[in-house]
Protein backbone atom coordinates (compact mmCIF):
# COMPACT_ATOMS: atom_id res chain seq x y z
CA UNK A 1 0.00 0.00 0.00
CA UNK A 2 2.34 2.15 1.25
CA UNK A 3 4.84 1.90 -2.09
CA UNK A 4 1.79 2.11 -4.50
CA UNK A 5 0.30 5.42 -2.71
CA UNK A 6 4.42 6.57 -3.29
CA UNK A 7 3.97 6.02 -7.23
CA UNK A 8 0.74 7.05 -7.34
CA UNK A 9 2.13 10.46 -5.99
CA UNK A 10 5.07 10.37 -8.27
CA UNK A 11 2.97 10.06 -11.18
CA UNK A 12 0.66 13.24 -10.59
CA UNK A 13 4.05 15.13 -11.03
CA UNK A 14 5.04 13.72 -14.32
CA UNK A 15 3.50 15.79 -17.06
CA UNK A 16 3.55 18.90 -15.63
CA UNK A 17 6.93 18.72 -13.73
CA UNK A 18 8.59 16.88 -17.54
CA UNK A 19 7.46 19.91 -19.57
CA UNK A 20 10.39 21.77 -18.20
CA UNK A 21 12.59 19.83 -20.96
CA UNK A 22 9.57 17.82 -22.57
CA UNK A 23 8.51 21.56 -24.21
CA UNK A 24 11.51 22.71 -25.50
CA UNK A 25 11.78 19.02 -27.37
CA UNK A 26 8.61 18.69 -28.85
CA UNK A 27 9.07 21.96 -30.47
CA UNK A 28 12.30 21.01 -31.46
CA UNK A 29 11.23 17.58 -33.13
CA UNK A 30 7.41 18.92 -34.25
CA UNK A 31 8.28 22.24 -35.11
CA UNK A 32 5.29 23.58 -32.51
CA UNK A 33 5.64 26.61 -29.95
CA UNK A 34 7.55 25.39 -27.00
CA UNK A 35 6.33 28.68 -24.99
CA UNK A 36 2.43 27.67 -26.35
CA UNK A 37 2.65 23.65 -24.81
CA UNK A 38 3.98 25.32 -21.55
CA UNK A 39 0.96 27.49 -21.34
CA UNK A 40 -1.10 24.67 -22.12
CA UNK A 41 -0.48 23.13 -18.20
CA UNK A 42 -2.80 26.13 -16.58
CA UNK A 43 -5.60 24.37 -19.12
CA UNK A 44 -4.54 21.05 -17.53
CA UNK A 45 -4.87 22.18 -14.09
CA UNK A 46 -8.28 23.25 -14.54
CA UNK A 47 -9.37 19.81 -15.82
CA UNK A 48 -7.51 18.11 -12.31
CA UNK A 49 -10.13 20.77 -10.82
CA UNK A 50 -12.91 19.28 -12.30
CA UNK A 51 -11.90 15.90 -12.45
CA UNK A 52 -10.99 16.14 -8.76
CA UNK A 53 -14.28 16.88 -7.97
CA UNK A 54 -15.80 14.09 -10.29
CA UNK A 55 -13.34 11.30 -8.92
CA UNK A 56 -14.38 12.32 -4.93
CA UNK A 57 -18.23 11.90 -5.68
CA UNK A 58 -17.69 8.51 -7.85
CA UNK A 59 -15.90 6.83 -4.57
CA UNK A 60 -18.74 7.79 -2.35
CA UNK A 61 -20.79 5.78 -4.66
CA UNK A 62 -18.42 3.55 -6.10
CA UNK A 63 -15.39 0.97 -5.21
CA UNK A 64 -12.41 3.40 -4.82
CA UNK A 65 -9.72 1.01 -6.03
CA UNK A 66 -12.37 0.42 -9.15
CA UNK A 67 -11.96 4.20 -9.65
CA UNK A 68 -7.96 3.93 -9.20
CA UNK A 69 -8.02 1.28 -12.21
CA UNK A 70 -10.04 3.77 -14.67
CA UNK A 71 -7.96 6.80 -13.72
CA UNK A 72 -4.77 5.06 -14.03
CA UNK A 73 -5.69 3.41 -17.57
CA UNK A 74 -6.59 7.10 -18.65
CA UNK A 75 -3.41 7.90 -18.02
CA UNK A 76 -1.65 5.41 -19.42
CA UNK A 77 -3.74 6.24 -22.93
CA UNK A 78 -2.85 9.93 -22.55
CA UNK A 79 0.49 9.64 -21.93
CA UNK A 80 1.54 7.33 -24.79
CA UNK A 81 -0.71 9.39 -27.09
CA UNK A 82 1.36 12.24 -26.30
CA UNK A 83 4.31 10.70 -28.05
CA UNK A 84 2.70 9.44 -30.89
CA UNK A 85 0.56 12.59 -31.40
CA UNK A 86 1.74 14.76 -34.71
CA UNK A 87 -1.21 17.04 -34.50
CA UNK A 88 -1.34 20.08 -32.14
CA UNK A 89 -4.31 19.95 -31.10
CA UNK A 90 -4.22 16.14 -30.18
CA UNK A 91 -1.51 16.30 -28.24
CA UNK A 92 -2.55 18.74 -26.17
CA UNK A 93 -5.89 17.00 -25.43
CA UNK A 94 -3.38 14.01 -24.40
CA UNK A 95 -1.77 16.18 -22.47
CA UNK A 96 -5.05 17.74 -20.54
CA UNK A 97 -6.52 13.91 -20.11
CA UNK A 98 -2.82 12.61 -18.97
CA UNK A 99 -2.89 15.44 -16.64
CA UNK A 100 -5.69 15.52 -14.83
CA UNK A 101 -6.20 12.09 -14.77
CA UNK A 102 -3.42 11.48 -12.59
CA UNK A 103 -4.05 14.34 -10.16
CA UNK A 104 -7.85 12.71 -10.30
CA UNK A 105 -5.86 9.22 -9.24
CA UNK A 106 -3.77 10.36 -7.15
CA UNK A 107 -4.56 13.56 -5.21
CA UNK A 108 -8.52 12.24 -5.02
CA UNK A 109 -8.87 8.42 -5.29
CA UNK A 110 -6.00 7.36 -3.59
CA UNK A 111 -6.35 9.72 -0.52
CA UNK A 112 -9.32 7.09 0.08
CA UNK A 113 -7.72 3.98 0.07
CA UNK A 114 -5.24 5.07 2.57
CA UNK A 115 -7.89 6.95 4.85
CA UNK A 116 -9.70 2.92 4.74
CA UNK A 117 -6.11 1.39 5.28
CA UNK A 118 -4.87 3.86 8.25
CA UNK A 119 -7.59 6.07 9.44
CA UNK A 120 -5.57 6.41 13.02
CA UNK A 121 -2.30 6.98 11.10
CA UNK A 122 -3.53 8.29 8.09
CA UNK A 123 -0.81 11.75 8.46
CA UNK A 124 1.81 9.89 9.11
CA UNK A 125 1.28 7.78 6.03
CA UNK A 126 0.18 10.38 4.01
CA UNK A 127 3.41 11.94 5.05
CA UNK A 128 5.39 9.19 4.18
CA UNK A 129 3.61 8.72 0.58
CA UNK A 130 3.38 12.21 -0.87
CA UNK A 131 7.08 12.18 -0.72
CA UNK A 132 6.43 10.88 -4.15
CA UNK A 133 5.14 14.55 -5.43
CA UNK A 134 8.54 16.37 -4.76
CA UNK A 135 10.71 13.34 -6.37
CA UNK A 136 8.43 13.19 -9.18
CA UNK A 137 8.59 16.78 -9.83
CA UNK A 138 12.08 16.03 -9.51
CA UNK A 139 12.80 13.06 -11.49
CA UNK A 140 10.17 13.47 -14.20
CA UNK A 141 12.76 15.22 -16.77
CA UNK A 142 15.20 12.85 -16.35
CA UNK A 143 12.47 10.06 -16.75
CA UNK A 144 11.19 11.96 -20.12
CA UNK A 145 14.68 12.44 -21.30
CA UNK A 146 15.88 8.61 -20.96
CA UNK A 147 12.95 7.67 -23.02
CA UNK A 148 13.79 9.84 -25.74
CA UNK A 149 17.30 9.08 -25.83
CA UNK A 150 16.15 5.43 -26.16
CA UNK A 151 13.18 5.58 -28.06
CA UNK A 152 12.94 8.94 -29.69
CA UNK A 153 10.26 11.37 -29.22
CA UNK A 154 7.50 8.97 -29.89
CA UNK A 155 8.45 6.57 -26.92
CA UNK A 156 9.89 9.33 -24.39
CA UNK A 157 6.80 9.02 -22.32
CA UNK A 158 7.60 5.45 -22.43
CA UNK A 159 9.43 5.87 -18.00
CA UNK A 160 6.37 7.00 -17.05
CA UNK A 161 4.15 4.25 -18.72
CA UNK A 162 5.93 1.71 -17.20
CA UNK A 163 5.92 3.18 -13.55
CA UNK A 164 2.18 3.60 -14.20
CA UNK A 165 1.84 0.10 -15.32
CA UNK A 166 3.73 -1.14 -12.00
CA UNK A 167 1.31 1.05 -9.86
CA UNK A 168 -1.47 -0.52 -11.48
CA UNK A 169 -0.27 -3.96 -11.17
CA UNK A 170 0.31 -3.28 -7.12
CA UNK A 171 -3.08 -2.24 -6.49
CA UNK A 172 -4.79 -5.14 -8.97
CA UNK A 173 -3.18 -7.59 -7.13
CA UNK A 174 -1.87 -6.26 -3.84
CA UNK A 175 -4.11 -4.14 -2.62
CA UNK A 176 -8.62 -3.86 -1.41
CA UNK A 177 -10.49 -1.52 -1.11
CA UNK A 178 -10.30 -2.11 3.36
CA UNK A 179 -7.83 -3.93 4.73
CA UNK A 180 -10.26 -6.23 6.49
CA UNK A 181 -11.01 -7.69 3.05
CA UNK A 182 -7.29 -9.26 3.24
CA UNK A 183 -8.13 -10.51 6.86
CA UNK A 184 -6.02 -7.07 8.15
CA UNK A 185 -6.96 -4.98 10.68
CA UNK A 186 -6.86 -1.56 9.89
CA UNK A 187 -3.35 1.02 11.12
CA UNK A 188 -1.46 -2.10 12.70
CA UNK A 189 -2.06 -4.87 9.81
CA UNK A 190 -2.25 -7.51 12.11
CA UNK A 191 -4.04 -10.82 10.94
CA UNK A 192 -7.51 -11.77 11.62
CA UNK A 193 -9.02 -14.79 11.14
CA UNK A 194 -11.43 -14.63 8.42
CA UNK A 195 -15.39 -16.50 7.92
CA UNK A 196 -15.74 -16.57 4.41
CA UNK A 197 -13.84 -14.97 1.74
CA UNK A 198 -13.59 -11.37 1.41
CA UNK A 199 -14.69 -10.48 4.98
CA UNK A 200 -12.54 -10.75 8.16
CA UNK A 201 -14.01 -12.24 11.69
CA UNK A 202 -14.19 -9.72 14.53
CA UNK A 203 -11.77 -11.58 17.29
CA UNK A 204 -11.55 -9.83 20.94
CA UNK A 205 -8.09 -8.33 19.77
CA UNK A 206 -9.20 -8.14 15.75
CA UNK A 207 -10.95 -6.92 13.05
CA UNK A 208 -14.86 -5.62 13.04
CA UNK A 209 -16.48 -8.42 10.66
CA UNK A 210 -18.54 -4.93 9.09
CA UNK A 211 -16.84 -2.88 6.06
CA UNK A 212 -17.83 0.81 6.59
CA UNK A 213 -20.25 2.26 4.66
CA UNK A 214 -19.60 5.13 2.65
CA UNK A 215 -21.86 8.35 2.27
CA UNK A 216 -22.81 11.70 2.06
CA UNK A 217 -21.94 14.30 4.32
CA UNK A 218 -23.84 17.73 4.36
CA UNK A 219 -20.67 20.19 4.30
CA UNK A 220 -21.63 24.21 5.41
CA UNK A 221 -20.13 27.57 4.87
CA UNK A 222 -18.08 27.13 7.13
CA UNK A 223 -16.26 24.18 5.20
CA UNK A 224 -15.69 25.75 1.87
CA UNK A 225 -14.68 28.57 3.46
CA UNK A 226 -11.66 26.09 5.28
CA UNK A 227 -11.05 25.16 2.27
CA UNK A 228 -10.40 28.32 0.82
CA UNK A 229 -7.84 29.25 3.59
CA UNK A 230 -6.19 25.82 3.15
CA UNK A 231 -5.99 26.61 -0.89
CA UNK A 232 -3.28 29.65 0.90
CA UNK A 233 -0.76 27.17 1.18
CA UNK A 234 -0.92 25.41 -1.74
CA UNK A 235 -1.70 28.33 -3.85
CA UNK A 236 2.09 29.71 -1.98
CA UNK A 237 4.04 26.75 -2.68
CA UNK A 238 2.69 25.96 -6.43
CA UNK A 239 3.75 29.55 -6.98
CA UNK A 240 7.10 29.70 -5.16
CA UNK A 241 8.34 26.16 -6.34
CA UNK A 242 8.76 27.31 -9.94
CA UNK A 243 9.51 30.62 -8.87
CA UNK A 244 13.03 29.26 -6.21
CA UNK A 245 15.92 28.73 -9.17
CA UNK A 246 14.73 32.97 -11.21
CA UNK A 247 15.03 34.31 -7.44
CA UNK A 248 18.66 32.79 -6.75
CA UNK A 249 19.89 33.42 -9.77
CA UNK A 250 18.70 37.64 -9.09
CA UNK A 251 20.50 37.02 -5.97
CA UNK A 252 23.61 36.56 -7.96
CA UNK A 253 24.00 32.26 -7.87
CA UNK A 254 25.32 30.08 -10.69
CA UNK A 255 23.11 27.30 -12.39
CA UNK A 256 24.96 24.75 -10.52
CA UNK A 257 24.09 26.80 -7.46
CA UNK A 258 20.17 27.38 -7.83
CA UNK A 259 20.12 23.77 -8.89
CA UNK A 260 21.78 22.78 -5.67
CA UNK A 261 19.16 25.41 -3.77
CA UNK A 262 16.52 23.09 -5.61
CA UNK A 263 17.60 19.84 -4.55
CA UNK A 264 17.66 21.61 -0.86
CA UNK A 265 14.32 22.61 -1.57
CA UNK A 266 12.92 18.78 -2.72
CA UNK A 267 14.78 17.04 -0.41
CA UNK A 268 13.07 19.59 3.18
CA UNK A 269 9.86 18.38 1.18
CA UNK A 270 10.12 14.80 1.59
CA UNK A 271 11.06 15.22 4.94
CA UNK A 272 8.70 17.69 6.19
CA UNK A 273 6.02 15.68 4.30
CA UNK A 274 7.11 12.74 6.76
CA UNK A 275 7.61 14.99 10.26
CA UNK A 276 4.27 17.46 9.52
CA UNK A 277 2.16 14.10 8.85
CA UNK A 278 3.33 13.00 12.20
CA UNK A 279 2.91 16.11 14.03
CA UNK A 280 -0.63 15.86 12.31
CA UNK A 281 -1.39 12.45 14.02
CA UNK A 282 0.05 13.37 17.47
CA UNK A 283 -1.13 17.07 18.01
CA UNK A 284 -3.83 17.29 15.29
CA UNK A 285 -4.21 19.00 12.60
CA UNK A 286 -4.87 22.19 13.26
CA UNK A 287 -1.51 22.14 15.39
CA UNK A 288 0.09 21.42 11.77
CA UNK A 289 -1.64 23.57 9.98
CA UNK A 290 -0.81 26.54 12.23
CA UNK A 291 3.14 25.14 11.98
CA UNK A 292 2.85 25.28 8.21
CA UNK A 293 1.61 28.82 7.75
CA UNK A 294 4.32 30.27 10.41
CA UNK A 295 7.38 28.30 8.68
CA UNK A 296 6.57 29.63 5.44
CA UNK A 297 6.48 33.54 6.33
CA UNK A 298 9.49 32.72 8.27
CA UNK A 299 11.13 31.19 5.46
CA UNK A 300 10.04 34.09 2.79
CA UNK A 301 11.50 36.93 5.64
CA UNK A 302 14.77 34.96 5.74
CA UNK A 303 14.78 34.71 1.88
CA UNK A 304 14.72 38.51 1.46
CA UNK A 305 17.53 38.72 3.59
CA UNK A 306 19.89 38.04 0.38
CA UNK A 307 22.07 36.45 3.26
CA UNK A 308 23.70 32.86 2.01
CA UNK A 309 22.88 30.87 5.17
CA UNK A 310 19.59 32.79 5.88
CA UNK A 311 18.58 31.91 2.55
CA UNK A 312 20.17 28.23 2.39
CA UNK A 313 17.49 28.35 5.92
CA UNK A 314 14.36 29.88 3.63
CA UNK A 315 14.70 27.15 0.81
CA UNK A 316 14.43 24.40 4.03
CA UNK A 317 11.08 26.17 5.16
CA UNK A 318 9.40 26.26 2.28
CA UNK A 319 10.22 23.48 0.80
CA UNK A 320 8.63 22.00 4.09
CA UNK A 321 5.47 23.91 3.53
CA UNK A 322 5.78 22.71 -0.22
CA UNK A 323 5.84 18.96 1.37
CA UNK A 324 2.95 19.06 4.12
CA UNK A 325 0.87 21.43 2.51
CA UNK A 326 -0.91 17.98 0.90
CA UNK A 327 -1.10 16.71 4.15
CA UNK A 328 -3.64 18.58 6.18
CA UNK A 329 -6.92 18.20 3.74
CA UNK A 330 -6.88 14.53 4.37
CA UNK A 331 -6.18 14.92 8.27
CA UNK A 332 -8.95 17.35 8.70
CA UNK A 333 -11.69 15.28 6.20
CA UNK A 334 -10.57 12.26 8.16
CA UNK A 335 -10.70 13.19 11.48
CA UNK A 336 -14.04 15.64 11.33
CA UNK A 337 -16.17 12.84 8.94
CA UNK A 338 -13.95 9.09 10.00
CA UNK A 339 -13.95 6.41 6.87
CA UNK A 340 -17.23 6.50 5.61
CA UNK A 341 -17.92 10.80 5.40
CA UNK A 342 -14.07 10.91 4.14
CA UNK A 343 -14.61 10.53 0.07
CA UNK A 344 -17.62 13.09 0.27
CA UNK A 345 -16.02 15.67 2.37
CA UNK A 346 -12.37 15.17 0.23
CA UNK A 347 -14.00 14.99 -2.68
CA UNK A 348 -15.26 19.02 -2.24
CA UNK A 349 -12.22 20.19 0.00
CA UNK A 350 -9.34 18.68 -2.38
CA UNK A 351 -11.08 20.09 -5.68
CA UNK A 352 -11.86 23.99 -3.86
CA UNK A 353 -8.26 23.47 -2.85
CA UNK A 354 -6.74 23.04 -6.47
CA UNK A 355 -8.90 25.73 -7.33
CA UNK A 356 -6.99 28.17 -5.29
CA UNK A 357 -3.79 26.29 -5.70
CA UNK A 358 -3.80 26.69 -9.87
CA UNK A 359 -3.57 30.28 -9.41
CA UNK A 360 -0.48 30.28 -7.94
CA UNK A 361 2.20 30.13 -10.67
CA UNK A 362 0.66 33.03 -12.64
CA UNK A 363 0.17 35.22 -9.84
CA UNK A 364 3.37 35.40 -8.52
CA UNK A 365 4.56 34.90 -12.49
CA UNK A 366 2.90 38.43 -13.13
CA UNK A 367 4.25 39.96 -9.82
CA UNK A 368 7.19 39.70 -10.72
CA UNK A 369 7.02 40.45 -13.84
CA UNK A 370 5.07 43.60 -13.38
CA UNK A 371 7.35 44.56 -10.85
CA UNK A 372 11.17 43.17 -12.18
CA UNK A 373 11.95 41.78 -8.70
CA UNK A 374 11.42 38.11 -6.91
CA UNK A 375 11.46 39.39 -4.11
CA UNK A 376 8.10 40.98 -4.20
CA UNK A 377 6.35 38.38 -5.23
CA UNK A 378 8.05 36.28 -2.48
CA UNK A 379 6.59 38.90 -0.40
CA UNK A 380 3.29 39.03 -1.83
CA UNK A 381 3.59 34.93 -1.02
CA UNK A 382 4.37 36.08 2.82
CA UNK A 383 1.82 38.44 2.98
CA UNK A 384 -0.46 35.97 1.67
CA UNK A 385 0.43 33.34 4.29
CA UNK A 386 0.02 36.08 6.94
CA UNK A 387 -3.45 36.42 5.47
CA UNK A 388 -4.29 32.58 6.20
CA UNK A 389 -2.86 32.45 9.47
CA UNK A 390 -4.96 34.83 10.68
CA UNK A 391 -7.98 34.39 8.61
CA UNK A 392 -7.65 30.31 10.58
CA UNK A 393 -7.16 31.02 13.50
CA UNK A 394 -10.14 33.04 13.52
CA UNK A 395 -12.35 30.09 12.10
CA UNK A 396 -11.10 27.38 14.69
CA UNK A 397 -11.58 30.04 17.63
CA UNK A 398 -14.80 30.54 16.77
CA UNK A 399 -15.70 26.87 16.46
CA UNK A 400 -17.52 26.81 13.44
CA UNK A 401 -19.48 23.81 12.53
CA UNK A 402 -17.78 21.97 9.02
CA UNK A 403 -21.00 19.96 8.43
CA UNK A 404 -23.38 17.54 9.97
CA UNK A 405 -23.51 13.86 10.27
CA UNK A 406 -23.08 10.96 7.75
CA UNK A 407 -25.90 9.97 5.56
CA UNK A 408 -25.88 6.68 4.29
CA UNK A 409 -25.45 6.82 0.30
Amino acid sequence: MLVYSTLGYFITSTVASSMNVAAGVFASERGWDAVLITSMISIASLGNVLCGFIAGRLCVRHSAKMMALIWGAIYLLGILLMGVSTDFSLFVIAMVLANAASSAWGYNTNPVLITNWFPKYKGTVQGIVSMGIPLGAGFASVCFMFGYGRWGIEGANLPFAIIAGVTLLLLVFGITNYPEQMGLEPDTMMPCERRNPGLAVARPEGCSPDLPKMGHVKVGTGFVVLSLILGTQLLFAGGLMVQIAPRLFELGYSMDEALAGMIVTAGFACAGSIVCGAIGDRYGASVGVILTFVLGIVGILLNVTGQHTLVMASLALIGVVTGSADNWPVNICAEQFGREGFASSFSIMQPIIQLVGAAGPALFAQAAGLTGSYEISYLIGAALLLIGLVLYCLFIRKGTKLGGGVQGS
